[in-house]
């Protein structure tokens, strides 16, 4: 014998559908700035309730016209009810990460990823810090150093040394290369070689490190600079100085000062323009440009101190160098063409491999020669063994 539906059950679950549909799809055509407005989520939440409670009355009003069963009034409102949670649970939290944390990889690094799959040998490793390691392997379809899976990893290489044990060497900017000799082997950690390649000012090191890493029977090694890692510049830092001996703190970190541009005041009867890139209540750093020439300094309160070196763009679109070794601020203030961001870099970092790759496209290197940018985030290196 065939069941045979109600037609008022029928069209509830019609219209109960029609809700649901219009829930879930209304709130996935809105941005990221409209979702986590205040106005919208009490608009949307006055719609989700209005709209249940509206459901609610109807079967009701169909239960007591007796259209309706305990058991059909029931099942309505328990899906109403779960209905209603994994709206406010799971569907509106997985909305607003896929509306408003954007996407995880920037078109730059896509293109660049593939352009690489593209131009480069398969046995070609890619080198660069952990975070977009598994984005090579899978989308440039190349090893690399290490990855997220892999950054406590070891490298053990064949050698000659005959020393046994931990064995400390020191390198510029307090650089530590820790290497465990045992039975005519050395390991060192993957994360503190590619720390030293980013942060050390040697070149011939970053390349000796580097070569360790060939696979065998190949001639080609990249390696990414990516904007990425301004930020991160305390990290590589810390694992690239790390030594076992130096407790509490093991290593030391150093960071790039990111400052966006607060405002611009002409100064008349200097015929000059004044910068203002505040980074505290009472610091800030103030650049004055006169006829096309641009003076840094440090502000500090009212009183101005010299900083030592700057590169900058002048209104001609040369790169122009400063240089006052009597300033009393040491380090360098790297400007960006629009003039809207200025970086100071620690004398540490003003000579580092990163910044002479990154903020300066390879200028003066000789192993490291620049292969092709994207969008100024990702700027790709071959390295030359010879």
């Amino acid at each position: 014998m065939e069941a045979k539906i109600n037609k008022y059950t029928a069209v509830m679950a019609v219209i109960v559908l029609a809700y649901a549909v219009f829930i879930l799809v209304f709130a996935a055509q809105t941005t990221c700035g409209v979702i986590q407005s205040q106005q919208w989520q009490e608009n949307y939440s006055l719609a989700l309730y209005a709209g249940a409670a509206v459901i609610i009355v109807l079967i009701s009003i169909m239960r007591a016209s007796k259209v309706f069963t305990n058991h059909e009034l029931m099942t309505f409102i328990v899906l109403l009810i779960i209905f209603l949670l994994f709206v406010n649970i799971y569907y509106m939290e997985s909305l607003k990460i896929s509306e408003c944390a954007g996407t995880v990889l920037s078109n730059n690094w896509w293109e660049a990823l593939n352009w690489i799959k593209n131009n480069t040998k398969e046995c070609a490793v890619v080198a660069t810090y952990w975070d977009p390691g598994h984005f090579i392997t899978g989308i440039a379809r190349r090893p690399v150093v290490f990855d997220g899976a892999s950054q406590g990893s070891t490298i053990t290489l064949p050698t000659n040394d005959t020393r046994n044990g931990i064995v400390i060497e020191p390198e510029d900017h307090g650089i530590s290369r820790v290497l465990f000799f045992k039975d005519g082997t050395v390991t060192r950690a993957r994360i503190q070689d590619i720390g030293t390649t980013l942060f050390t000012s040697n070149e011939s090191l970053a390349v000796k490190t580097l070569k360790d890493y060939k696979k065998p029977g190949c001639d080609e090694l990249y390696y990414i600079a990516s904007s990425d890692l301004i930020g991160k510049s305390q990290w590589w830092t810390y694992f690239a100085t790390w030594n076992p001996t130096n407790a509490p703190n093991y290593g030391k970190a150093y960071n790039y000062v990111i400052v966006p541009l607060e405002g611009a005041k002409p100064i008349l009867d200097q015929n000059a323009v004044a910068f203002m890139y505040r980074f505290a209540q009472n610091s800030a750093f103030v650049l004055y440009e006169v006829n096309n020439t641009i003076r840094p300094f440090l502000q500090q309160q009212n009183t101005l101190f010299k900083v030592e070196k700057m590169w900058y763009t002048d209104r001609n679109g040369e790169t122009k160098a400063y240089s006052d070794p009597t300033a009393d601020i040491k380090g360098t203030i790297w400007l960006d063409s629009s003039r809207q961001t200025l970086l100071f870099m620690t004398p540490e970092l003003e000579n580092s491999m990163f910044t002479r790759m990154f903020l300066f496209s390879g200028y003066g290197l000789k192993n490291f020669e620049f292969v092709k940018a994207w969008g100024g985030e990702v700027k790709l290196f071959k390295v030359n063994f010879d």
